[in-house]
């Protein structure tokens, strides 16, 4: 029986199943990347630790500076208003503070406008192709993009995200240099912009020509290692990639509380990252230093980001079903650092920055529920949906955030700190606390009732097989409720 019948037609089904149609076996190979190549070897594919340490070198190589570089100029791109303001944007502008907020707002309601629309794109169309054309027209998809394509190259356990840190120490120390230089035809604050935007401009005509969709048109791999590569990430039991807007699997995502859980975690891990990401710049300096101590004592802030999110990356990955544990130690870390931030003496300016610095370990929480998405929702459909709602709830909320978040930032409250902004962070940090320790207990309660139910019905198997029947499963392009076998990744 093939994967693909014996997941669809089960006549026993736990309460996590739903009875659906599945795309045809003789129609699978059309819609489903790298499905060919998986069913010709997933038998007899056999291959060594050393040879896979070589794929992945080259796939790190290759892709790897990517990403990583797409990912930073993303940032900056984004966060190049803080540099602005900084050096004297809003006075040159004449503008009022509320004004310079809605500037910062502009950018999360483009985001919203363009997102899904974008991801159809990525969906229809080669994705290195697509994310290239529209990085040269800016880079609003860039961050959906990568979250897609990141399942299609590494492993759970290979995916952490860290590349947002090191773009703000080179954007810091970008914006110390530039904000020295003298004699020129446009202010300090523009030559940021010019700079930042001539190089992504640049960057998206390189990614049209050298990233490729998936690893089954990498042209730096072989057909033996196309198909390890393949098999490396099947084994996330989610599938690479599939062509074919499946429209059950859109309605199933709008009934998966995963879904919800996200989304409202998502909103609120933005409410801090609208003030931070447009405005740490003045909060450093209402402490008290000058513009370029502030540029440069923004840095230990991304330094902090760096090691939390490395670190928080090799455990996840070291030591199993410990994803959630992590996002709640960093989400924690956060509403401690919001609490001192907001109550500490306003005159201890440096133990209230160092409370700053220690938000930054916000991106912990946000990261691993990216990761959470590659690996806990399955079917390309559903997935790219689930992903959209995610970045519409970093984008827009029903309380201040990313598109209303830059305005609880109130000029009139500089002297004391900003007290309404940092209030808002830590409820933000509450609220995506109390969401991702929601979705950890249902997905550990999920997988619960699957392996109880799978002992009642005597369907169970011993792990490791479970584990192959999971991966084949996923091969097929069925979600993660269809797939009898699959169990959630905490």
């Amino acid at each position: 029986m093939s994967s693909t019948t014996s997941v669809a037609s089960l006549e026993k089904k736990d309460a996590h199943q739903v009875t659906l149609q599945p795309v045809a076996e003789d129609k699978l190979h059309e819609v489903e990347v790298g499905y060919d190549i998986y069913q010709e070897t997933k038998d007899d594919l056999q291959w060594s630790k050393p040879e896979e340490g070589r794929i992945l070198r080259k796939i790190d190589l290759w892709i790897l500076p990517i990403f990583c570089m797409t990912q930073g100029l993303a940032f900056l791109d984004k966060t190049a208003l803080n540099y602005g303001n900084l050096f004297g944007m809003k006075a040159d502008l004449h503008v009022t503070g509320s004004q310079f907020s809605w500037f910062a707002s502009a950018f999360y309601i483009g985001y919203l406008v363009a997102e899904e629309p974008a991801n159809i794109l990525l969906q229809r169309y080669p994705t290195g192709k697509v994310m290239g054309i529209v990085c040269f027209l800016w880079g609003i998809v860039v961050i959906p993009g990568l979250g897609l394509m990141t399942p299609f190259w590494w492993r759970l356990q290979e995916q952490p995200y860290c590349f947002n840190g090191v773009a703000g120490i080179v954007g810091d120390f970008l914006a110390y240099g530039l904000g020295h230089v003298n004699h020129t035809a446009v202010p300090a604050w523009a030559l940021i912009f010019l700079v930042l935007g001539g190089f992504t401009t640049l960057w998206g005509v390189y990614i049209f020509f050298f990233l490729p969709d998936t690893p089954v048109s990498a042209h730096f791999l072989d057909q033996r290692q196309k198909a390890i590569a393949v098999k490396r990430v099947a084994e996330n039991r989610t599938g690479i990639k599939n062509k074919e807007f499946k429209v059950y699997q859109m309605k199933e995502a709008f009934r998966d509380p995963k879904t919800y859980l996200l989304f409202v975690a998502s909103i609120a891990a933005q409410i801090p990252n609208g003030v931070v990401s447009n405005f740490s710049s003045i909060i450093i300096s209402s402490m008290g230093f000058t513009k370029f101590q502030t540029t440069l004592l923004d840095i230990p802030s991304s330094v902090l980001q760096i090691t939390s999110l490395v670190g928080s990356g090799y455990l996840a990955g070291r030591f199993k079903n410990s994803r959630a544990i992590m996002m709640f130690v960093g989400n924690s870390t956060c509403i401690i650092a919001a609490a001192c931030l907001t109550y500490g003496p306003s005159d201890q300016k440096w133990g209230r920055l160092v409370a700053f610095w220690f938000t930054s370990f916000q991106s912990v929480g946000f990261s691993l529920s990216l990761v959470m998405v590659s690996a806990n929702v399955g079917g390309f459909t559903k997935r790219q949906v689930v992903t959209a709602l995610t970045f519409i709830g970093y984008c827009v909320s029903l309380y201040p955030d990313n598109i209303a978040g830059p305005h609880v930032l109130l000029d009139s409250e500089e002297s004391t700190g900003y007290p309404t902004a940092t209030k808002s962070m830590m409820a933000g940090y509450v609220v995506k606390t109390s969401c991702h320790i929601m979705l950890g207990l249902y997905m550990w309660n999920s997988n619960r009732l699957r392996n109880n139910a799978a002992s009642k019905l005597g369907t169970a198997v011993p792990e490791a097989e479970r584990a192959r029947r999971a991966e084949e499963a996923g091969m097929t392009d069925i979600t993660e409720f269809e797939n009898q076998w699959f169990r959630y990744v905490l």
